[in-house]
């Protein structure tokens, strides 16, 4: 695992250093339009970011895995580092007078759907590999009510897909700040 662990240290700090090179662009832009939503997402990306990088570390087997094994894990940080890339925009627009204009609000709005389906996409793989655990441990009625910190984010974050209004959105962000109480508790 060592040896696969150098690769995923690369692969997500390329993450990482595409949110901060996106975000050393919008607040040098004079002409951004600041909205909450966006720059939240980005801090979800990099939490995505980090936890990935932390739960990979810290499988502490020291056994070596397969190319089987691993390509899932590349998969998976293939679609993180797609997250990163589109937390922050990494380009802005000229209007007709030369200026650069960005509305981080319309940002959002536009590129919430690909976004959130991309953590849908980790969330799934990643609670639904625990929610299989669960079932074979447990049964099918007690490993939902167990694995609750599972499939709640994955409702939340479908919710986020759909939210098309600044109120849902909210709603979900504010749902959503309980998910890491949720992981903590598995280590409790």
């Amino acid at each position: 695992m060592n040896q696969a662990l150098v690769l995923i240290s690369i692969v997500l700090g390329v993450a990482i250093t595409f949110e901060l090179e996106n975000l050393h662009r919008l607040v040098r832009a004079p002409n951004v339009r600041w909205h909450w939503a966006q720059p939240i997402f980005a801090f979800f990306a990099l939490m995505i970011v980090l936890v990935f990088w932390w739960m990979m570390a810290n499988r502490g087997d020291g056994r070596t895995i397969t190319l089987g094994e691993f390509l899932p894990i590349m998969a998976l940080m293939v679609v993180i580092v797609l997250i990163a890339a589109v937390a922050l925009p990494d380009k802005l627009t000229r209007d007709g007078a030369g200026d650069e204009r960005l509305d981080l609000g319309a940002y959002y709005m536009a590129n919430r759907r690909y976004q959130w389906s991309l953590v849908l996409i980790v969330v799934s793989a990643v609670g639904g590999g625990w929610l299989a655990t669960l079932f074979t441990r447990y049964g099918f009625v007690y490993g939902m009510l167990r694995g609750w910190g599972e499939w709640l984010p994955m409702l939340l974050v479908v919710w986020m897909i759909f939210a098309d209004k600044w109120w849902k959105v909210g709603v979900g962000y504010a749902a959503m700040s309980f998910i890491p109480i949720a992981w903590l508790s598995r280590t409790l």
